[in-house]
């Protein structure tokens, strides 16, 4: 199989992602055929230490931030995200790099066999693009040694394919309507979906949000027995110079202060970063050696295009793919 014929193969699949009003059940969304897939490739989501991303705003944004901080640390550190703009072998990437033809081809001929073998016996259904997706990325950051994985979350957070993580750290940014027709017609209907990545013992990173929406994350919480750190209250940030090319912020940790810089732009950037810190302090605690200086050099060097980028100023130039403000 060469690269051709591994994206035909994805893309050959039940998209979610461009078919509109699929019923969001556990029968449509069924991870047991995930489980079930990942099983057969030997489990390859548990290998890396995890961190595990949702929300509406900014989870992309967070979920690299986090990724270039622990590869900026010395770890071998996988980043899973979604959409792309060009390719699909853009959400999957390790250290920065993304997965190249011959290891997308490579992986996708591997999970091909396994979904073969499973000869829809679990009775599940048949695989999403995404669900395939989710099983080559994580096939691909065993493969290549990867010892932490930032992974973002596709939809909701419930029902999606990557809720088959253990994760050492959840967060969860900045909930709004969106995907209203799938997730729930409320601020706290859809925060319950996202809620879903919440595991027992656990510890929940949580941007600022909305009353309702914060009392059915603390309760989540409290129902599993996870510890709740509150970006806003526990971690919180302040503003710092800025010019068309990044922005400087101090957040003020629970283990200690901060002064970094980050190459994007927006009020709603500097948040992303407080809920970035956040996590990595929870990671730190669980054993990273995750250090002011490698949170200072991760987030300066993370690379995260079509978010408010400035491509020139003559005239101003400004591509940004936010589609929720």
């Amino acid at each position: 199989m060469d690269y051709r014929e591994a994206e035909r193969y994805v893309l050959s699949l039940t998209d979610y992602e461009k078919t509109p009003f699929v019923a969001y059940t556990a029968t449509t969304y069924d991870l047991r055929r995930v489980e079930d897939l990942l099983a057969r490739l030997g489990n390859p989501h548990l290998v890396a230490r995890t961190a595990h991303v949702a929300g509406t705003k900014g989870k992309g944004s967070t979920t690299a931030m986090i990724a270039s901080v622990l590869s900026a640390s010395g770890y071998r550190t996988g980043l899973y995200t979604s959409p792309h703009f060009h390719s699909l072998r853009e959400r999957i990437r390790i250290d920065g790099a993304m997965i190249n033809e011959s290891e997308f081809a490579s992986a996708t001929e591997r999970v091909q066999r396994a979904i073969e073998a499973m000869n829809n016996r679990t009775g599940a259904g048949l695989l999403t693009t995404f669900e395939l997706l989710t099983a080559i990325a994580f096939y691909h950051f065993a493969q290549g040694g990867v010892q932490y994985q930032s992974v973002e979350v596709g939809l909701g957070g419930r029902l999606d394919a990557t809720n088959v993580v253990q994760a050492g750290v959840c967060v969860i940014t900045s909930i709004s309507l969106d995907h209203t027709e799938v997730l729930g017609k409320t601020l706290p209907a859809i925060a319950a979906e996202k809620a879903g990545i919440i595991k027992t013992g656990t510890t929940v990173v949580c941007a600022p949000q909305a009353p309702g929406v914060d009392a059915v994350i603390a309760g989540r919480c409290r129902g599993a027995g996870a510890k709740l750190v509150r970006v806003g209250a526990d971690v919180s940030w302040e503003a710092g110079a800025f010019d068309s090319n990044r922005q400087a912020l101090r957040v003020h940790g629970r283990l200690g202060d901060y002064e970094v810089e980050i190459p994007l732009l927006g009020e709603h950037q500097m948040e992303n970063a407080a809920c970035a810190v956040a996590a990595l302090e929870v990671l730190a605690e669980q054993g990273g050696r995750i250090t002011a200086e490698s949170i200072s050099s991760g987030l300066a060097s993370v690379a995260w295009p079509g978010r408010l980028q400035v491509l020139g100023n003559r005239p101003w130039l400004v591509c940004d793919g936010a589609h929720n403000a």
